[in-house]
């Protein structure tokens, strides 16, 4: 059944989920009266989100999006972020997701919409997983017995750190729409929090702008062939 579910949220997850994130928007009432506190913290957490995202894909990258919209791997990636957490990019959703829901301070979100994201992570890595293992079978069985699946083993994680060469223009180019996002769902999420005045919101608008011109300039870049995930041209 759980295989099933996410076979079916990885289809749809792009238009599903997006749905859920509504809800931090949807009602008044508070978890805390400290909106500033939980402002700050909650923005702390998606940043650390994001933050594993961007090394996980700067580090070393595995496919996603699957193919045909379907769960797919051409490869076992293991190194990188991958060699301390089966999950790293799925991590970082999680704390994104908990980061946005401490800063809504929204009692709907947090209650509801929350651990409705966590379910369909969880169909969705069981989905993965089945699959991986029907297509690697003991290699994934032997890469599962010594990684952890979300929780990361910190072990040896600064030598990953050091040894590992960046990949700047890989992290652009494949994370530049989630970067966005969190930069945008941060920003209207201070608005709401501080209750902004007319000028609060101008300055809310203004960032809301740059950051999507940001977007739109990377993805111009990314089409046209001048920014790419690999070597620069010569």
């Amino acid at each position: 059944m759980r295989i099933t579910v996410g076979n079916f949220l990885f289809r749809t997850r792009n238009v599903l989920f997006p749905l859920l994130y509504l809800t931090l928007f949807i009602g008044q009432q508070r978890v805390s009266q400290a909106a500033v506190a939980m402002l700050i913290a909650g923005a702390a957490v998606a940043l650390l989100g994001q933050g594993i995202r961007v090394l996980t894909v700067g580090l070393d990258y595995i496919v996603r999006g699957g193919r045909q919209r379907k769960v797919y791997a051409d490869s076992l990636v293991q190194t990188g972020l991958f060699a301390h957490c089966r999950n790293p990019l799925y991590l970082g959703n999680l704390l994104m997701i908990i980061g946005f829901g401490v800063a809504a301070n929204n009692s709907w979100y947090l209650t509801i919409a929350m651990p409705l994201f966590f379910l369909g992570y969880a169909c969705i890595i069981a989905a993965e997983e089945h699959y991986l293992l029907g297509r690697f079978g003991d290699d994934y069985r032997h890469y599962c017995a010594r990684t952890p699946r979300l929780l990361p083993r910190l072990r040896g994680l600064g030598k990953t750190l050091r040894t590992f060469a960046f990949n700047w223009r890989r992290v652009v180019v494949k994370e530049y729409t989630t970067l966005c996002m969190t930069l945008l769902m941060l920003v209207l999420l201070a608005a709401r929090a501080l209750h902004a005045d007319a000028r609060g919101w101008i300055i809310s608008t203004g960032l809301i702008v740059l950051i999507l011109l940001a977007c739109g300039a990377v993805r111009i870049l990314k089409k046209s062939g001048r920014l790419h995930a690999g070597l620069p041209r010569q």
